[in-house]
């Protein structure tokens, strides 16, 4: 502080009275900015409920190049926020107002407060002043009581817009303390943060913790070329980070502080989760690599102690008889028999709050019976924590965590180490993972005991399955046998039935007789093309059927594949609807297979048309994905969509299908998929919407090599 301001000082008071529901006091306003309000963080602190948190700022304006100030008065806090009752100043609303000896201000409707400037006032006469109930006469008394400092109009405006620029400046705005000093150890500016944030450094000066030993630590600095340093400051359960920059052209050392309190208990918090996660990572690790259980718990004892720093842990493992069975001991335990035999005690004692899944933790051995009193003094026993095992209500075994201390010489009480709330959660997610890796070892045994008696169950449903394949096997290939010797044998009558038949029709007959030759030639000719059917499925069931690969011009095949319907569609009244693109290149395939094909999908299609109805053909050529002639056969007539996936098997005829009782043997369209399937193709069908759609695609080839296999 320079001598004109100890001048300044000297010469005159700056005084706030004030009136509120704690008294009246007197306020020496000394620092250069004041924060007003109802928080106990405020520097003028206003006890009334009608007062905002932070109702107004108390702010020096002193007059450019001169040692002149007054102080001004605004609403509202650092951001700008105004209050909610607002100021009234010598009986009007104010947003501002440079104050004056004698203003009366009041706050919120019930807090008054008075300022005055005072001169030539000593110390003795100012503790009067504060301590007097009538200030008339305490003023009255002075030898110039009311010497104010009043600056004229320039010097106002000039010192109102200086206000307005520091108002405006980062130092005073900032949430964050700033602190200064010069190489004495003065203190040379604090901004309103600093004097809410540490009200009495002022008075301590380098005694008070943020600037304790900052010179010295400056010196030491600064001698290596640095004028930045950052150091942390605790102080009131608080952490500060100071970050200290000297500035070497005006000798003074600033000061920004943060408060980092928050962020070092989440680092604190994230380094002991961390630790949590660590621990749990490993015991999980050893869970997955292992379905041994000792080796688990054996794992789980050596973290558990280096974790949390217990003098000995002991895991135990009930049977299924609810007895303990088997101990786990971390190394600082092995050879400590007595140990597993109190931990034995003391299980037993806490058995049914362990029972109910929740821990039990010993420290005070006034709560126990003799015999425990007698085993934690024989092992040194201070601390006890106890988590149960436990897994779907069922209790499975516990984790004990001691703590031993030997009793001191001097005889004096030693400290009781605790088990706070972190770590009793940690052993209780430990605890819950160890009860898992129990469970999982118990169901991975039984599941193994299951194994080995499935084992020999499948090893004998496998032989019973091998001869019922072998005997199906033998039937079907008695059944192939039949199909193919009865169907050659059938094949030499019918044909001889069928000339009988032809040689009769050549007589004179009645209308009667022809009509019975008539039918016979139809049934003969039905059962003709069954037994043709039926060679012609087997031979392509047992790949024994050859083709041969020649080119086909789809526009001149097509005519001539067409010629056998014509009559039956002109008989139905049908309407045949023919849509083939004249730019397909010439196509290799089996001829005899492609008529087959397509005559079979044209007699189904013309067989379940009304009269009437329509019948469409379509030939396209593909390139995209890959070469190929798309067939598409469209008929009027819906096949359920519960029967299509059934179509194609053999002797299957779709129910209700046949109105018009045409017949039919049902092998046509396993013909179809088998010829389509010997030459490397697909079909597909759907049905909606009173329509059925066959879709054939085959590949274009340049050749097809023959098939092997008798004729």
């Amino acid at each position: 502080m320079s001598n004109l301001e100890q001048d300044q000082r000297q010469r005159f008071r700056h005084l706030f009275i004030i009136d509120d529901a704690e008294g009246r006091r007197t306020i020496s306003l000394e620092a250069a900015t004041y924060s007003i309000g109802r928080d106990v963080t405020n520097s003028i602190v206003l006890h009334s409920k009608m007062v905002s948190r932070q109702h107004a700022i108390l702010l020096r304006v002193t007059a450019p190049e001169t040692s002149n100030f007054l102080f001004r008065i605004i609403d509202g806090d650092l951001q700008g926020k105004r209050s909610t009752n607002g100021l009234i100043v010598n009986g009007r609303r104010l947003f501002s107002h440079d104050l004056k000896h004698g203003d009366v201000v009041i706050f919120g409707g019930d807090v008054k407060t008075k300022y005055f400037v005072v001169s030539n006032l000593s110390d003795a006469d100012f503790d009067k002043f504060c301590e007097a109930t009538d200030l008339s006469m305490i003023l009255s008394q002075s030898v110039n009581p009311f010497q104010t400092l009043v600056p004229d109009d320039a010097d106002l405006q000039n010192m109102s817009e200086a206000s307005l620029v520091r108002m405006a400046s980062f130092p005073e705005l900032t949430p964050s303390p700033i602190l200064e000093m010069d190489l004495q150890g003065t203190v040379t500016y604090l901004n309103p943060a600093a004097v809410m944030q540490f009200p009495d450094i002022s008075k301590e000066g380098v005694a008070h913790p943020m600037l304790q030993g900052l010179l010295k630590m400056l010196q030491t600095e600064h001698s290596s070329r640095s004028n930045f340093f950052v150091r942390e400051v605790e102080m009131d359960q608080n952490i500060y980070e100071q970050s200290i920059h000297y500035i070497v052209e005006s000798d003074l050392v600033r000061s920004y502080v943060t408060d980092i309190t928050e962020r070092k208990r989440a680092e604190e918090k994230l380094r002991h989760t961390a630790q949590r996660e660590s621990i749990i990572n490993r015991i999980v690790q050893a869970m997955r690599g292992t379905m041994v259980t000792a080796e688990v718990l054996q794992i789980t004892v050596g973290l558990l102690t280096e974790a949390l720093g217990a003098s000995h842990c002991l895991i135990v493992q009930m049977n299924s008889d609810g007895e303990l069975a088997d101990h786990y001991v971390s190394d600082t335990a092995i050879g400590h028999q007595e140990l597993i035999q109190a931990n034995e005690l003391f299980l037993r004692h806490s058995q049914e709050t362990l029972a109910q899944g929740q821990q039990v933790v010993f420290a005070d051995t006034n709560d126990l019976d003799l015999e425990l009193i007698a085993i934690c003094e024989q092992c040194n026993i201070q601390t006890l924590l106890i988590s149960p095992l436990q897994y779907l209500q069922n209790y499975l075994g516990s984790i004990s965590l001691y703590h031993c201390q030997e009793a001191a010489e001097d005889g004096l009480p030693l400290d009781t180490r605790t088990w706070n709330a972190d770590e009793r959660g940690l052993v209780k997610t430990i605890a819950d993972q160890c009860a898992i890796a129990i469970h999982q070892a118990q169901l991975h045994q039984h599941v193994q005991d299951l194994n080995t008696n499935l084992a020999h169950q499948v090893e004998e449903r496998t032989a019973q399955l091998q001869q019922k394949m072998r005997e199906l096997e033998r039937l079907n290939s008695l059944k192939d046998d039949f199909l193919s010797t009865v169907s050659h044998e059938l094949r030499t009558p019918m044909s001889n039935i069928k000339m009988a038949i032809h040689m009769l029709s050549q007589f004179p007959l009645e209308p009667r007789q022809r009509r019975y030759i008539k039918i016979l030639d139809a049934e003969c000719s039905r059962e003709t093309e069954l037994i043709n059917d039926l060679l012609d499925l087997q031979r392509l069931e047992a790949g024994g059927n050859q083709y041969k690969s020649e080119p086909i011009k789809i526009q001149v095949w097509l005519p001539r594949a067409l010629e056998p319907f014509q009559s039956r569609i002109k008989d139905r009244e049908l309407n045949l609807r023919i849509n083939c693109d004249q730019s397909i290149p010439t196509f290799h395939s089996d001829r005899i297979s492609l008529d087959r094909i397509l005559a079979e999908l044209l007699n189904n299609a013309c067989k379940y048309t009304p009269q009437s109805g329509e019948v469409s053909l379509t030939l396209q050529y593909l390139e995209f994905p890959k070469p190929m002639l798309r067939l598409q056969v469209t008929n009027e007539a819906e096949i359920p969509e519960q029967e299509l996936p059934r179509i194609f098997d053999k002797f299957y005829r779709v129910p209700n299908a046949d109105p018009w009782k045409q017949g039919g043997t049902g092998l046509g369209l396993a013909l179809v998929q088998k010829l389509i399937e010997q030459l490397e193709g697909e079909i597909s069908v759907s049905s909606r919407q009173g329509t059925t759609t066959f879709i054939v695609k085959l590949p274009y080839k340049s050749s097809l090599p023959p098939a092997t296999g008798a004729n």
